[in-house]
């Protein structure tokens, strides 16, 4: 039975502060995880490796992670100066730190091989014979990118990590668990989920309306997770507000495109002065306008295409928010998609509204064009066999859960309209998420163990956002360290 959103799920999990990258004595601090991250994907220069002394190495295998106690990896191998060790890698951030953590007297650090640091410094260095401690490896030094780029490019935060056969203590709890009580835990997660996206759009609704939030979450949503600041940024610099006053009123559809697309475009800093194919018709149109717009902080530089799908280029992004922004011109975009849902809770006479006409929904932020973008990924690429959708179903799904229904739940408790709420809430529980990524994969192995019982109560968004939810609240604020996570007594506290 489908029924208003709860908040039960906040009520018996405590949210951890984030550890932050700052600043410290002219260096920069990190939090271990990003150094583990970093090894385990071996985010460095391999070839020319050497240990503090001096010796030459080489990484065979960087090992398993360890969500345990003991060193952060096990069951590594190395080869030193041509000869080959086995055993485990422990990573600090200084140097120091292998003292400073007590492993010099502690057994279960006695296998360990290779001590890995990002810069050496800060406390006593380790002391005692050469033969009783691990090579020494400032990391610092070979790595691809700068520590602060890494940090922009990846998800540590978030960082799943698939290379190893453990099973989460949590996964026993959560076993024993009937399918209701499960269901119920990742239902009221879910939930819990949606309040979190809604805290932080609630002062801008207060001060820019729901209009420009909603404009600014669906081109963050365009680039996410890439490209999602620069997104957020180009709706900045070129609000709605101003994009209505700019734009010729008395126009075509397909005109207001062209202007529409050709000022986005400016402002991303990806067109420049280039004549590119793909620019010609908007070049001509950026210049009588780049004189009448704020300065853009945007370059090309700030875009990202790295593992990046070429259908997804932020290109062909810029060229769909400018149609949406033009389809829902007239009443506005977050008005269209509010009164779209809710003439369909009013034709189904307010009764939940089945499982097709939901899906049919999820498709409002498609966008298939008949112009450049719909056949070609760049400005001056080859043209693709056959024309595609600017914004597909998955992508225009995910905008839904993640901005419209958050941003839509703001609008029907400030309204007081519990049928709205209701038909949202029953909108989150219609359909899987269409994408199993690389963190949602870990979930399920490390959580849930890939159990077919287990696996099979995640039946809608609502529990796929609610598994996330658990990692986000639990395994990433303990560092992915079972030994210190709080939740298997959780669960069997509130739900045993």
């Amino acid at each position: 039975m489908t029924t208003l959103f709860s908040d039960a799920y906040l009520k018996f999990t405590d949210i951890y502060n984030q550890l932050e990258v700052r600043e410290e004595d002219h260096t920069i601090r990190v939090p271990e995880k990003v150094i583990r991250c970093i090894w385990n994907d071996q985010l460095f220069c391999t070839p020319s490796l050497k240990t503090r002394d001096g010796k030459k190495l080489e990484i065979i295998y960087p090992g398993h992670w360890n969500f345990g106690k003991g060193p952060d990896f096990t069951s590594a191998s190395i080869k030193v100066n041509g000869k080959v060790y086995e055993g485990d890698v422990e990573l600090h951030v200084y140097s120091g730190d292998w003292n400073a953590h007590g492993h010099s007297g502690n057994p279960d650090f006695d296998n360990v091989i290779l001590h890995v640091y990002m810069w050496q410094g800060r406390g006593k260095e380790p002391r005692g014979k050469r033969q009783d401690l691990p090579f020494q490896f400032e990391i610092k030094d070979y790595l691809t990118k700068g520590i602060l780029d890494l940090n922009n490019e990846l998800d540590f935060e978030n960082y799943p990590v698939l290379n190893t056969c453990n099973i989460g203590l949590c996964h026993q709890p959560l076993a024993e668990l009937s399918e209701e009580k499960l269901t119920q835990l990742l239902n009221a997660a879910g939930e819990a989920r949606v309040f979190t996206k809604m805290e932080r759009f609630h002062d801008s609704i207060i001060i820019e309306g729901y209009e420009q939030t909603f404009y600014r979450g669906v081109a963050e949503a365009m680039g996410y997770p890439e490209n999602k600041q620069p997104f957020q940024t180009l709706a900045d610099t070129l609000p709605l507000s101003e994009l209505k006053n700019l734009v010729p009123a008395k126009t075509s559809s397909a005109e207001k495109i062209l202007h529409t697309q050709a000022l986005l475009f400016g402002i991303s800093g990806l067109m420049n002065d280039e004549n590119k194919a793909g620019f010609r018709k908007l070049l001509p149109i950026w210049k009588a306008y780049r004189d009448r717009v704020p300065g853009s902080p945007l370059t090309k530089k700030d875009w990202s295409f790295r593992a990046i799908r070429p259908a997804n280029y932020p290109y062909r992004r810029i060229a769909a928010l400018a149609h949406l922004i033009v389809r829902h011109e007239k009443s506005g975009m977050f008005a269209d998609f509010i009164a779209s849902y809710q003439k369909i809770l009013t034709s189904t006479g307010g009764k939940i509204p089945d499982k097709k006409t939901l899906t049919s929904f999820n498709d409002f932020f498609c966008v298939a064009a008949d112009d450049y973008w719909a056949n070609h990924c760049t400005p001056d690429g080859k043209t693709l066999p056959e024309s595609q959708q600017l914004v597909g179903s998955a992508r225009s799904r995910e905008i839904i859960i993640n901005i419209g229904l958050p941003i839509g739940l703001i609008f029907a408790r400030a309204g007081k309209f519990k049928e709205l709420e209701t038909g949202l809430n029953a909108l989150f529980q219609s359909g899987k998420s269409a994408s199993d990524n690389k963190m949602l994969r870990f979930m399920k192995h490390y959580i849930f163990g890939n159990q077919k019982e287990m696996l099979q109560v995640l039946r809608s968004e609502k529990q796929i956002q609610g598994l996330m939810q658990v990692y986000q609240d639990f395994c990433t604020q303990n560092q992915n360290n079972c030994l210190q996570c709080p939740f298997p007594q959780v669960v069997k506290k509130y739900f045993s």
